[in-house]
Formats: structure tokens, C-alpha cells, sequence
């Protein structure tokens, strides 16, 4: 007899497949799915991977044009100039484009790759070009097909061993009974004097030089695989402050505590699991005693006998692992800075209140346009008058052209009559103007922490104004309050401006004999 009752294992096993499959389906949209699946994948791998070798992890626009023009018959060669948009990815649409009859150029391959996802665009205010670097969907990608390329099984001997250790330290250190604690420290004193008196007899027990091989690189598959998470960090911290920054704006949730804990210089950015996991590494990588002694470590391994069967590129890569890490790991630290100063200054400014005027705004016009969408005919005349916007054309005649040979009248300098600014006029200065008064805090007392004191021109000399006048006026916002005037004595204090112009100005002399409190 059969019975129509229905299996709920089965039911529940085919929910977790469906779920699974949606999961996937989602993912097959991440840029590092969609790379791989790339009609022309192999090419646009084979490149980035040549364009940003090791230690050139950032590449201004026109270097970056440069070096992938120099491999533009590979993306040219055997297939059709057709996509979305892209390289070339796997698009299940694929429209034609109007091109010329060379093909796309490098620049319209390098834009489509940042619109994909391959390539993430900066802005560094140090340089005047756009750079770019490769996102961690590529990193990823690249990294998956290097280990099919090398044919390295992951299940090897030494590997096992090193999930077993982890395992038994985890275990050691969690052990919340004394009793077992102990005996397992006995054990292990018990195995180390063993050890000690076999080798006191003479007997050096070593493992074959091929195991040894096997787990130097295992460890250095692994340490390479930490230089390739930075970016990740970088866009989780990103990600954060983003999300911190849509609750403060929401009109729920917590967001009267996450103000409180903002205004009271609390680091959320450091507190979320991304900063402390960052923080954590941050730590133990800039530790100088435990670096020291893992370097000699190293440098050991390197004189072994066993080690030489390595190849020169994993030899290199062995004697730097620590030193590769470094700039990475602090640039994800100057953009947790970063972070944290703007949402400080974004909170304190109140900035945020008019941003959650506008929000407000913006959902209560979207909301009366969703009221009236089954109302209102997409083609009904709207009663409203738009002035185009217009742009004075002139002739390239018109325009003088410069002769590099004549120097031109000098620019007569322009001189400004001294007014006295109160403490009052300053702080205003300071509040509406988005002033880096943390930074020029950590500035001055750098400097003076040096010499014992700093005046303005100290700090100004060693430190120079990053937002031009309005450092001068932070400074002098901080000099009023936290300084010693020497009375009736002055001091020129000198800047560049953003346009890239010099100025100076005659200021009060003012001398910081204390470190400035952070506020």
C-alpha cells in the first residue's frame, strides 16, 4: 500500500536546494562570476594581471591606457566587438556596437571594466590624476584561476596539521577546567622533555625534505591570500560607514544612540566586526617584537637545505611576506581614518540634519508621485517651464595663444588690511566651514611634542595647511584657546591655497607649551 502523506524530509531538502539555487543566482550577477564567465575572459585576465603586477597595486588613468593598449590585439583577436557595455563579459543580450573598424580603444576597455566592476576608480587628492586598482572581484578571480594553473592539491599532510594545531590551541585556550588544563600542560611538558632527551642522546629526528617544502608553502599560499583581503577591507569599511551613515538619517531605529556615541568621539567604524577584525591584524602586524623574531624565523627557513627546491618567485615573496604587507595594511588604516573624521565632522556640523530635511523631502515628493502614477497618464502635458541651459560659444581664433618665452608683467601682490578676529568669530569659522580640527590637533601636538613648543609657523613649516586658509583659521581657533600669546609680538605664517597660489599673513604669535586635548 503506498500513502500520499507527503516526505517532509524530502520537502525540506528541495527548499534548501531552491534556496540554494537563489543564492547562486544572485551571486552569478558579482562581478567575479561574471569576469570568469567573460566571453573573453582569458584575455581581460591575462591582462590585468600583467597590468598590475606585484607592487603596482594603483596605476594612474593615462599609465593604465598605456599598458593595456600595449595587449589590445588579444581582446581584438577571434571574437565579435559585441556586448552590453562591457569587455565582453557574459551578457545574455548582446547588442551591436558602432565602432570603428580597429576596434574599441583601450580607454572605452579600461571605462567598461569599471562600470563592470573589475576595476575600482579613486580619487586620491595627492595626485592630480584618477587612479585605479584592481577590485577584489578580480583579485578573487585571478587568484582562482592561479591555483587551477598550478595544480596544487589542498589536501595535503601539512595543511591537515596546520587545521589540527588551530583546533588544539582554540581548545587549550578555552579550557574552562582547571583540572584539564593542567593535565594537558603536564602532557605537553612531558612530550617536550622527551624531546629534549632524545636529542641530548644524539637522535635529531627531522621530516623529509619534501614535507617541509609542502608546508613552507602552504604558509606562503597563505600569507599571499592576506595581502589579497585588503581591498575587501577597504570596501567593508566603506560599506559601514554607509550604513551608519543611512541610520542617522533614518527616522527610526537607533539613531538618537548612534549620535550620542558619535558626539562622544566613540570609533563605530573600529567597533563594527570589520574594524576589529582589521584592528586586530593591524596590531600584531606593527607588533616590532614579534615581527623581528617571525623575520629571523624566516630568514632561517630560507638557509634550509629544503628550501632551495623553491622557486625564486616564492623565495622573494618568503622574504617579504612582511614587508608587502605594511603599505596595504596602511592604506586600509588611512581610509579608516578617513572615515571616521568625516562622519565625526559629518555629525558635529550638523550637516546631517539638513541631509535628513532633504531625505524627507525627496520621500514625501516620491510618495505623492506613487499616489498619483495610476492616476496621471505618463503623456499628460505637465504645466511647467524648464530655462535650457546655455553655453557662450566663440571662435578658437578668438582665444590668444601663450608665448612660453615672454614672462609677462609680475602680478602686483595683494594686500589686505588686518582685522581683529574674537573667539567667538573663529569658533563660527570653525563650525560652518568643516574645519579638520582633529587632524590639526594630532598635528600640532606632533610637532610639538618634538621641541617642547611649537608656535604657529612650527606647525605650519612641518605640517602644511591641507585645506589652505581654513587651517590657518583651525589653528588659530585652537592657538586662542589652548596657546600663550607673547604679547605685542607677530610672526608670518605662509600657505598654498588649492588653486596652488602662495600666500601669507601676519598672525599674533602664539606658542603651544602643552599637547592640545582632543576633543
Amino acid at each position: 500500500m503506498t500513502t500520499t502523506e507527503p516526505n517532509r524530509w524530502t520537502d525540506r531538502r528541495s527548499d534548501a536546494v531552491s534556496a540554494r539555487k537563489e543564492t547562486y543566482e544572485q551571486l552569478r550577477r558579482a562581478s567575479t562570476w561574471r569576469l570568469l564567465a567573460a566571453t573573453k575572459a582569458p584575455a581581460v585576465l591575462a591582462i590585468l594581471q600583467a597590468t598590475f603586477p606585484a607592487g603596482d597595486r594603483r596605476l594612474p588613468r593615462s599609465e593604465l591606457i598605456a599598458r593595456v593598449g600595449a595587449h589590445l590585439p588579444l581582446l581584438h583577436d577571434d571574437y565579435d566587438e559585441r556586448t552590453d557595455g562591457d569587455d565582453g563579459g557574459a551578457s545574455e543580450e548582446l547588442e551591436p556596437l558602432e565602432e570603428s573598424s580597429g576596434g574599441r580603444t583601450a580607454a572605452e576597455y579600461v571605462d567598461g571594466w569599471v562600470r563592470e566592476g573589475y576595476l575600482t576608480r579613486r580619487d586620491d587628492p595627492q595626485r592630480t590624476e584618477t587612479t585605479f586598482e584592481p577590485s577584489p572581484a578580480t583579485i578573487d578571480a585571478i587568484q582562482f584561476i592561479a591555483s587551477l594553473e598550478e595544480h596544487r592539491p589542498t589536501t595535503t599532510q601539512s595543511r591537515l596539521q596546520l587545521v589540527v594545531q588551530q583546533f588544539e590551541r582554540l581548545a587549550q585556550e578555552t579550557e574552562t577546567d582547571r583540572d584539564v588544563r593542567l593535565a594537558d600542560l603536564q602532557r605537553r611538558r612531558e612530550r617536550i622533555e622527551a624531546e629534549i632527551r632524545d636529542l641530548a642522546e644524539g637522535e635529531l629526528m627531522l621530516p623529509s625534505p619534501e614535507a617541509s617544502t609542502d608546508k613552507l608553502r602552504d604558509i606562503l599560499q597563505i600569507a599571499t591570500e592576506l595581502s589579497g583581503d585588503f581591498l575587501q577591507y577597504r570596501e567593508d569599511l566603506r560599506a559601514v560607514d554607509l550604513h551608519l551613515r543611512e541610520q542617522i538619517l533614518s527616522p527610526e531605529g537607533s539613531r538618537g544612540e548612534i549620535l550620542e556615541q558619535l558626539l562622544a568621539g566613540d570609533d563605530l567604524l573600529g567597533q563594527s566586526s570589520v574594524g576589529r577584525t582589521f584592528t586586530a591584524f593591524f596590531r600584531m602586524l606593527n607588533d616590532p617584537v614579534r615581527t623581528r623574531t617571525t623575520q629571523e624565523l624566516v630568514d632561517r627557513l630560507l638557509e634550509r637545505d629544503f628550501s632551495r627546491s623553491l622557486g625564486r618567485d616564492e623565495r622573494e615573496r618568503l622574504a617579504n611576506v612582511f614587508s608587502d604587507l605594511y603599505e596595504p595594511a596602511q592604506e586600509v588604516l588611512d581610509v579608516k581614518t578617513e572615515l571616521y573624521r568625516s562622519l565625526a565632522r559629518f555629525v558635529r556640523s550638523q550637516d546631517f540634519r539638513q541631509h535628513r530635511v532633504l531625505l524627507e523631502t525627496l520621500q514625501e515628493a516620491q510618495g505623492l508621485a506613487l499616489a498619483q502614477k495610476d492616476e496621471v497618464p505618463t503623456r499628460t502635458p505637465f504645466p511647467l517651464e524648464l530655462d535650457l541651459s546655455r553655453v557662450l560659444l566663440s571662435s578658437v581664433s578668438q582665444h590668444r595663444l601663450k608665448d612660453p618665452t615672454d614672462p609677462g608683467a609680475p602680478a602686483e601682490a595683494e594686500v589686505h588690511d588686518a582685522t581683529a578676529l574674537s573667539v567667538e568669530v573663529l569658533a563660527d569659522l570653525v563650525r560652518t566651514n568643516d574645519i579638520d580640527v582633529v587632524g590639526l590637533t594630532a598635528d600640532i601636538n606632533e610637532v610639538r611634542g618634538r621641541s617642547g613648543q611649537a608656535s604657529l609657523g612650527d606647525v605650519l613649516r612641518e605640517r602644511p595647511a591641507g585645506q589652505g586658509l581654513a587651517s590657518i583659521i583651525g589653528l588659530m581657533f585652537l592657538a586662542t584657546s589652548h596657546a600663550r600669546e607673547r604679547e605685542g609680538s607677530t610672526e608670518i605664517v605662509t600657505w598654498r591655497e588649492l588653486d596652488g597660489n602662495d600666500y601669507a599673513a601676519k598672525v599674533p604669535a602664539y606658542y603651544f607649551l602643552e599637547d592640545v586635548p582632543v576633543e
